[in-house]
């Protein structure tokens, strides 16, 4: 139960994965120069601004120089002020893989009645494509707040996020290796002639259901907790007459 009180603060939770967002590029880091002094400075993208860079409201060199006061008809020696900055060409070291994922409260470890909770997930790095939808992962990183996008009528609202530091898959529902598929580091070995089709049946003539709810969990792994949508999937691609 992440609160605002929390912007800031290094969590630590656990919880499954229930929607991964596409891995794409961003540009992590960016250097400026001030245009006054030529301050060289390196921003890295704002977390609370959905990851675009805050120029700071004056140069923070604090370089001193001499300049000549019209006024007091002497030599005035001033920091530099200036606001105004150039943007330098960037380099590899300052792009970096993105990806957001959407984590949930694990359903077993709630109370009856109790919703679940989800939270958005930033990776970055070797974190990138890590975890998979339907994964019981530990996450460790620090909670920050954005503005969502704005929509005409709607009461502008802060979304809490968590930038991942670390992430681990402590354990996985794969669906593939559930209906029969051999976990990794394990080779699967089919006796010869035998029907995979077959097999599964057999192992579950006894309990229709539960094969069921296998095929169902091995379907669409994208749509981690959600078996009523994939059962209508399951369905639509199983189902129907056949053509005429």
């Amino acid at each position: 139960q992440l609160r605002v009180s929390d912007r800031g603060r290094f969590v630590k939770f656990l919880g499954t994965v229930t929607r991964a967002g596409t891995a794409k590029v961003v540009q992590e880091w960016r250097e400026f120069r001030c245009e006054s002094c030529g301050h060289r400075f390196r921003l890295r993208a704002s977390p609370e601004s959905s990851y675009d860079f805050e120029l700071p409201a004056q140069c923070s060199s604090g370089e001193k120089r001499s300049a000549w006061d019209s006024k007091a008809k002497r030599p005035k020696t001033m920091k530099c002020h200036s606001k105004a900055f150039q943007q330098l060409p960037h380099g590899d070291d300052s792009m970096a893989d993105f990806q957001e994922v959407r984590v949930q409260d694990q359903m077993q470890a709630l109370g009856a009645g109790v919703v679940p909770q989800s939270v958005t997930v930033s990776l970055f790095g070797d974190l990138v494509g890590r975890i998979q939808p339907g994964d019981t992962v530990l996450i460790e990183g620090v909670v920050w707040q954005r503005w969502r996008t704005p929509w005409m009528g709607k009461r502008l609202e802060l979304e809490l996020f968590v930038e991942a530091t670390h992430a681990e898959r402590v354990a996985s529902s794969s669906l593939v290796r559930h209906a029969g598929a051999p976990a990794p580091g394990q080779q699967q070995r089919q006796p010869e002639g035998s029907d995979p089709f077959l097999d599964f049946w057999a192992r579950h003539r006894h309990d229709e259901w539960r094969a069921r709810a296998e095929l169902v969990q091995a379907t669409a792994p994208w749509l981690s907790g959600l078996p009523v949508p994939k059962l209508a999937l399951l369905l639509a691609l199983i189902g129907g007459v056949p053509a005429a």
